[in-house]
């Protein structure tokens, strides 16, 4: 049977089941020829759907200008490459490669916004797939706990089947799912508010803390908590707002989060290993690269500068935050960008002649994509996750809660996170793309406003 005559259900059970097997393996190592099977699915099924759609694309609309941003993204790295390379080489390689996996996984995140949207009884396979990675990541710590009889040292590499960005990233994903779901849950009318479900998805966050903590990921634990800090916001407007019964409840629900929320976050301090005592300590003499320039040899061939408290910066706060600053002078340096997702950093500082051993990412994603496509590629990726932020608080339905909470979730993330580079590239533009559909796509509010006032 042919894609494009199939029944519209089956195709989006088949990219609904493309992207939930994707999103299990997408960040593994040497899973690549797996990834072309599945993109090259999830495209031809999207691309069907988007057909068998095309009345809700084809007029201009305001709530398509996310979509439109995303696709202008497309635009800009073609003229890029003809106008302003600074490498045209490297710059086709991976317009070639990377960019046309991004345009796959792109028209995918299409097809999954349309399924999601047309078929809601979907919707539970597509958020159970976004555990996928912190169940798998704490079920091989345990297992291997199991097996050795104690207590495993937390943050191993040897531990864990993902490493600590994927387990910080899906697990990002995961949390702002939950949390979602949870506003909208709550914002629901008395018949559509199940206790039940709201306790799974909390239970949802409390696995993906776990399985930050044991991988010892920073990044994992403060953007879930920050997460968790935001719904605690919601659930306390909801407690103002609304009945009794409700407020009890949501009460209830408050004091377990901040349990929950202090407890993880002792956790990692006690037993997580070093730096969060000395975070803006160490950001201090990071951000000062004219005076502290050890950010230009190999990470640790060098001893890091003393900060105000007299002792050595800790190493991945302070190259971090040395690299984020070189990034956003070498930004306002070159604001069209040098034109490669994977080595702009690398090569931008060639450029400019500035003596540099790290061979590697900034560790921020927007400022890696600054230097990669300038100022117009971060004011179209920017105005997209700004405006799914505004069209689906407008709408109140539940994808879009979803999509604006995916958005603002993306936004911390990226700034935090090396999400600029090979495949995690590639997945930041899926769900940007997803939630840009579906904040889209017609359909019912059902959250009372009072949930987002």
């Amino acid at each position: 049977m042919k894609f494009n005559s199939m029944n519209e259900n089956y195709l989006a059970k088949i990219c609904l089941a493309s992207v939930c097997t994707l999103l299990a393996i997408w960040v593994l190592p040497n899973t690549i020829v797996i990834r072309h099977v599945l993109l090259g699915i999830g495209f031809i099924s999207g691309a069907c759907l988007i057909q068998k759609n095309w009345a809700s694309f084809n007029k201009f609309k305001t709530t398509l200008i996310p979509l439109y941003a995303i696709l202008a993204l497309f635009l800009w790295v073609a003229i890029h490459y003809v106008f302003f390379s600074l490498n045209p080489t490297l710059e086709l390689s991976e317009i070639r490669g990377l960019w046309m996996r991004t345009l796959a996984g792109t028209i995918t995140a299409i097809g999954l916004g349309i399924a999601l949207s047309k078929n809601p009884n979907l919707r539970k396979y597509f958020y159970i797939s976004l555990f996928f990675v912190p169940f798998i990541n704490l079920s091989a710590y345990l297992y291997l706990c199991l097996q050795k009889g104690a207590i495993l040292p937390f943050g191993s590499s040897l531990f864990f089947v993902y490493a600590k960005i994927e387990t910080a990233y899906f697990g990002a994903m995961a949390a702002a799912m939950a949390v979602a779901n949870i506003i909208f849950l709550l914002g629901s009318n008395k018949e559509g508010r199940s206790p039940w479900a709201i306790a799974l998805f909390f239970l949802g966050i409390l696995l993906i803390l776990a399985s930050a903590l044991v991988s010892s990921t920073k990044n994992g634990i403060a953007i879930t908590l920050g997460l968790c800090a935001f719904l605690l916001l919601m659930i306390l407007i909801n407690v103002v707002l609304n009945s009794v019964g409700s407020r009890v409840f949501g009460l209830g629900l408050a004091a377990c989060i901040l349990a929950v929320a202090a407890i993880m976050w002792q956790g990692k301090i006690s037993l997580g290993g070093q730096g969060w005592s000395t975070v803006f300590q160490d950001a201090k003499v990071g951000i000062d690269i004219d005076s502290n320039k050890q950010w230009q040899k190999f990470e640790g061939s060098v001893g890091f500068p003393l900060n105000s408290l007299g002792v050595p910066a800790v190493s991945n706060t302070y190259t971090r935050f040395a690299y984020a600053a070189v990034g956003a002078r070498l930004i306002s340096k070159y604001p069209l960008g040098y034109g490669s997702i994977n080595q702009s950093f690398n090569g931008l500082q060639s450029v400019a002649e500035i003596p540099h051993e790290h061979q590697g990412q900034v560790h921020s994603g927007w400022v890696d994509f600054g230097l990669a496509f300038g100022v117009p590629g971060l004011l179209l990726l920017l105005s997209s996750m700004i405006a799914i932020i505004y069209l689906g608080v407008r709408g109140r339905r539940e994808l879009g809660v979803i999509a604006a909470i995916l958005s603002l979730t993306l936004m911390g993330f990226c700034l935090i996170a090396e999400m600029s580079y090979k495949q995690y590239f590639e997945s930041w533009i899926f769900m940007m793309t997803f939630c840009a559909t579906v904040v889209a796509l017609p359909g019912k509010p059902k959250m009372k406003l009072s949930a987002v006032r």
